[in-house]
């Protein structure tokens, strides 16, 4: 598959440096995207990749049938991938490049039953990544991330999402009012979760296109919030709140759009 001299034999080849560097937050604006099934979906998304490496044990058969350039393909030593980018073992495969195209605010003219996720205050990368997982799954069109959050392109969010954030068109950078009143402007409802006293999650009204707001670990809602309708998650005994991702999903497949429906 390859020769001895086109082999990476050293962790210190300024490739496997930079994938080391972008995991850790060093450079900002970069994919790194870990195994097979994140790299397909990435080319699937036009991601425009720079540099796949790939172990000397893997098969790049399905890399090539979903159209991964052999041109950028480099074969790295057996082991040395381990450890480079966010996970101990070796997923075979590890590449870089620019995140798919954005799409903008104003382009979310809504469909009569359209649903959107708006994650607002989400800090932790896994929490997003899970969001968007199950916002594709309940037939979101898109996400809004809110300025202040992390970023989508994070490789932690990245592969908690299991592609979605490369599937599903993304807007982020907005502030929560300037994004609230966009939606607003466009025919959107926008609806919040909360914790405790909206209306019932089995009494609440989905119908019309909804914009779905759920906030995360950051203190506090932003103003914008009392202004929308709430929802609430009825839960027994002392429980207090839900994860971020639990009632987002929840949420998510309450308002009924799988299938188009």
């Amino acid at each position: 598959m390859h020769s001895s001299t086109d082999l990476i034999e050293s962790r210190q080849n300024p490739a496997l440096k930079r994938v080391r560097g972008i995991a850790a937050g060093k450079e900002k604006g970069t994919l790194l995207l870990e195994g097979s099934r994140l790299v397909t979906d990435a080319i699937g998304a036009k991601a425009t990749l720079e540099i796949i490496l790939l172990d000397e044990r893997t098969d790049p058969h399905a890399l090539l049938e979903a159209g991964a350039n052999p041109e950028i393909m480099r074969w790295v030593k057996a082991g040395l991938l381990d450890g480079t980018g966010g996970v101990l073992s070796t997923p075979g495969v590890i590449a870089l490049g620019a995140p798919p195209p954005e799409i903008e605010l104003s382009s979310l003219q809504p469909g009569p039953q359209d649903l959107l996720l708006v994650a607002c205050g989400i800090s932790d990368p896994g929490n997003l990544g899970a969001l968007a997982r199950a916002a594709e799954a309940a037939g979101a069109r898109a996400l809004v991330q809110v300025a202040g959050g992390v970023s989508p392109w994070n490789v932690r969010a990245l592969r908690g999402s299991m592609g979605s954030l490369l599937r599903l068109p993304v807007v982020c950078g907005a502030e929560a009012g300037e994004v609230a009143q966009a939606l607003t402007a466009q025919g959107w409802k926008s609806v919040a979760a909360a914790t405790r006293e909206g209306q019932p999650l089995g009494e609440f009204d989905w119908s019309g296109p909804r914009a779905l707001w759920v906030s995360g670990e950051t203190s506090g809602d932003p103003e914008c919030f009392a202004e929308f309708d709430q929802v609430t998650i009825p839960m027994a005994g002392q429980v207090e709140s839900l994860n971020v991702t639990v009632a987002g999903a929840l949420l998510l497949f309450a308002a009924g759009r799988v299938g188009g429906s």
